[in-house]
């Protein structure tokens, strides 16, 4: 819509106008155009849903890692203590001449690699701090805060009873996807309309007079109306090649959309696959692990009583380590194929 025009008063005509302009959408190429750029705005900001998803994953798979990380430094905490206790034995064993020190040796060796593992767990909890400050746009000095995780009374959710396909509708990826197979539809509705003639209505309504004082006066109303006709004679040739533009963009949409699908399919079921086999790995690990420590146990009570050796102590504390740590790693690995599940559904968006 035009501002009116005033002009000065004075001998001349004075004169007000209104001028508008309207075209009709017939063919619905108007709406076709507003619905894709509808399309286009849903499918974006679905697009950020996806990205703040996948920093709340990475949060939490880091923050897992980081109760992984405080577990593996209790185990080393526990090692040294009994590796103390060991050392303790043997000394009295050579002052008793039951050992020799050669064996103290060995034992004394234990201690500071015992630390050294301690150091190392320190090391990978300070850098998981570190990098969950990062994540959570905070300076290095804010992981220094964040204390060990609390997921000692917490059980892993595991395999669901039920997992109806539908969920996959729920994830920010698929549905950013679909709405982008519609976008393209609506682009091929704008670009067929376009080979139909455009109306558009052009309308001035104003006044007009030759004195001032019957510039009011309904006489001096006038009018006039028009219609303009685009007709797409002679853009034909354009036209054809804008509609095959946008039909192989469906495709190519619609083909995305698809491989979507399988994708996110894979996804859970890859997901689905490692926690069941995760559930069996770890029943069996439970088994070695308890049957290990009922070996150590044996291993050292043998020393102390002076029938055993070192070396058995040695060997039966090496596979209770090997399956404290795969207990370890199996508790983690069952909190992140949660998180993985979760992410692969969706994350409840």
């Amino acid at each position: 819509m035009c501002p009116s025009r005033w002009p000065a008063a004075g001998n001349g005509p004075n004169e007000a106008t209104l001028n508008f302009s309207y075209e009709l959408d017939f063919w619905g190429k108007n709406e076709a155009s507003l619905q894709a750029a509808i399309g286009r705005k849903n499918a974006a900001q679905i697009d950020e849903h996806a990205t703040r998803l996948v920093l709340i994953v990475g949060i939490t798979q880091t923050y897992l890692r980081l109760s992984q990380a405080h577990a593996q430094l209790e185990l080393a905490q526990q090692v040294l203590k009994q590796r103390e206790h060991v050392l303790d034995l043997t000394r009295q064993r050579v002052n008793a001449q039951i050992d020799s020190s050669v064996d103290l040796k060995q034992a004394a060796f234990a201690i500071p690699v015992a630390r050294e593992q301690i150091a190392a767990a320190k090391e990978s909890i300070a850098l998981l701090q570190t990098q969950l400050a990062a994540l959570t746009g905070a300076g290095p000095d804010r992981g220094l805060t964040i204390s060990r995780p609390q997921l000692q009374a917490i059980k892993p959710a595991g395999l669901p009873s039920a997992l109806p396909s539908e969920l996959l509708a729920r994830r920010p990826d698929v549905v950013a996807q679909r709405w982008r197979v519609e976008t393209q539809l609506q682009d091929i509705k704008a670009a067929r309309a376009q080979f139909y003639p455009s109306f558009n209505l052009a309308g001035l309504i104003g006044l007009q007079s030759l004195g001032f004082g019957k510039f009011l006066q309904g006489g001096s109303q006038v009018s006039a109306l028009g219609a303009g006709l685009s007709l797409p004679i002679f853009d034909g040739g354009r036209l054809r090649s804008s509609l095959a533009l946008r039909n192989a963009d469906y495709d190519v949409a619609v083909e995305q959309y698809n491989q979507t699908l399988v994708d996110a399919l894979r996804d859970v079921v890859s997901q689905l696959t490692s926690i069941q086999w995760l559930q069996e790995r770890a029943a069996q690990q439970a088994e070695a692990l308890a049957t290990a420590k009922q070996a150590y146990d044996l291993a050292v009570r043998r020393y102390e009583s002076g029938v055993g050796n070192y070396l058995q102590v040695l060997a039966a504390e090496s596979q209770v380590l090997s399956q404290q740590r795969s207990q370890i790693d199996f508790d983690a690995r069952a909190f992140d194929l949660d998180m993985n599940l979760v992410r692969a559904l969706g994350g409840g968006y």
